[in-house]
């Protein structure tokens, strides 16, 4: 399989992180790459990017249009140039991940392997949000990419003053348009962890346990030292990029708040022996409650989805 990556990356800072040239070396091992950076930076650092092998093209300016922003320069790049015909799969991709900890090449091939033609990492969805496959790492067969709906899509991308609208107006909008056109889809989470989409914010190790390499920045914090990281990462010098980024942002790792971790919140005893306890978990958009008999064996699992959060 031939593939194409636009890759979309964004730095407060106008640097070239170390955990980004990472991410963007293990994909040119894959295929080739057009990098779009919304913000302004160097020559110099530019250039950390376009020495990377398969990159085809690199540009960084600030537009304000995050994610998709860039990915719709990447992809303007890809086809006034001509080369979208020459790639099996085109591949969306940002930077709001660290990561892969390790090869993600058999991933690759599973899930091109499944006779679909819109395919990712992790899916979500709710009572609220239709199903869609989380942006920050999508693939795209040909049939799509090079179809009259998907450049329209592409190029009616505009900068939005709601970040919220970017979501529901591209992001899960790009997932409805596709599915309502017949195609199939599958995403990787899909026989691995029905709750990623939430996880994968809310207990990062817990993602990497799922079998999905990728830790959301967003969730860094959440981590209580990179340490913890290291049954994971195949290439453990890798770690030493995650901490200085965890530090360049501010972002504590030792002793961080667990906000997403379950707290006791009722305990039934007979004798000092726990005979069920209930364990509560508060996330963005959903309250999770656990019951265990003696405090160990698992019994029952209720969610509540909290609507007026989405």
């Amino acid at each position: 399989m031939k593939r194409l990556f636009l890759f979309a990356a964004y730095d407060r800072d106008g640097t070239v992180d170390d955990t980004l040239t990472y991410y963007l070396g293990e994909l040119s091992r894959l295929g080739d790459l057009v990098v779009v950076m919304d913000n302004d930076t160097t020559d110099n650092e530019l250039a950390k990017i376009k020495s990377i092998p398969n990159v085809l093209y690199a540009a960084a300016t600030r537009h304000g249009e995050y994610d998709f922003g860039s990915y719709k320069r990447a992809y303007q790049y890809a086809r006034d140039n001509k080369i979208l015909e020459n790639y099996d799969w085109v591949y969306l991709v940002n930077d709001s991940v660290l990561g892969p900890l390790y090869d993600i090449s058999p991933i690759l091939k599973d899930l091109e392997s499944r006779g679909v033609d819109f395919t990712g990492m992790v899916s979500n969805s709710d009572e609220i949000i239709p199903l869609h496959i989380q942006s920050w790492f999508v693939g795209i067969s040909q049939k799509i990419f090079q179809s009259n709906f998907f450049d329209d899509f592409m190029n009616d991308i505009k900068r939005q003053d709601d970040k919220d609208n970017i979501v529901l107006k591209y992001e899960i909008r790009l997932s409805r348009i596709i599915i309502q056109r017949g195609y199939k889809s599958y995403a990787y989470s899909d026989s691995r962890c029905n709750d990623a989409g939430f996880i994968i914010y809310a207990n990062p190790l817990e993602t990497l346990k799922k079998g999905i390499p990728f830790i959301k920045k967003a969730s860094l914090g959440r981590i209580k030292g990179t340490q913890y990281l290291i049954p994971y990462a195949q290439n453990t010098d890798f770690l030493n990029a995650v901490f200085a980024n965890a530090n360049r942002y501010n972002i504590t790792l030792d002793n961080s708040p667990r906000r997403f971790d379950y707290k006791k919140c009722f305990r039934f005893t007979f004798l000092s022996i726990p005979l069920c306890t209930i364990y509560h978990q508060n996330l963005r958009s959903v309250q999770n409650y656990k019951a265990y008999i003696f405090d160990k064996i698992p019994v029952l699992k209720i969610s509540f989805r909290k609507a007026e959060n989405i």
